[in-house]
């Protein structure tokens, strides 16, 4: 009979969190799967800026209200945007975004579902926003469409920026200014 290795509480542990580590990657590591747009406006003009993003879904247990394109509900969902991955119509653009981001000290914005409502396609969902180190409810209108591919999600909000610390933008000697509300639109496909 061959020797049995005896396994501690620390090599378990230790275990357990190279087992979490290779299953929960980091967004960054994950291929985007969502096309993010956010405008706005200025006293001179609308801005239109884009990123790639990652949208992750758990399937629900079966407890769980279904979903289109989710028989057995979801459990979870977490949308993850890399702050400098953005791109804007220019250079300066895109560099005072990063700076009214803070994109050196918070690298993400990220959602998270909290809880859900189905009526036909279109699914109420409230959870977190993270931006800029601040977290604020939010609610989050989208439509789900099951496809060959996954489950086609599409959404929009608008929101003020101010109220998860981002200070709009001002430049030129004031001459332009950043208005605080934007609108965030999404589209992608997701993992069934």
């Amino acid at each position: 009979m061959p020797p049995r290795m005896r396994v501690g509480p620390g090599m378990a542990i230790a275990l357990g969190a190279v087992l979490v580590g290779l299953h929960a990657r980091p967004a960054a590591a994950q291929r985007p799967n969502v096309e993010f747009t956010v405008t706005g406006t200025s006293t001179i003009r609308g801005w239109t800026c884009s990123v790639s993003g990652v949208a992750a879904v758990t399937p629900g247990a079966g407890s769980s209200v279904p979903a289109p394109g989710f028989a057995t509900g979801v459990q979870a969902v977490t949308m993850t945007v890399p702050v400098k991955a953005f791109k804007c119509p220019n250079d300066e653009m895109t560099q005072h975004l990063f700076e009214a981001m803070k994109a050196d000290k918070f690298s993400e914005i990220v959602y998270r579902l909290e809880k859900y409502e189905v009526s036909a396609r279109q699914t109420q969902t409230t959870g977190t926003l993270t931006m800029t180190g601040v977290t604020q409810p939010i609610s989050l209108p989208i439509t789900l469409t099951a496809s060959a591919q996954g489950v086609q999600i599409e959404g929009n909000t608008r929101l003020d920026m101010t109220k998860f610390g981002v200070e709009p933008p001002v430049v030129m000697l004031g001459l332009l200014k950043v208005g605080p509300q934007i609108r965030i639109e999404f589209k992608g496909i997701v993992a069934r």
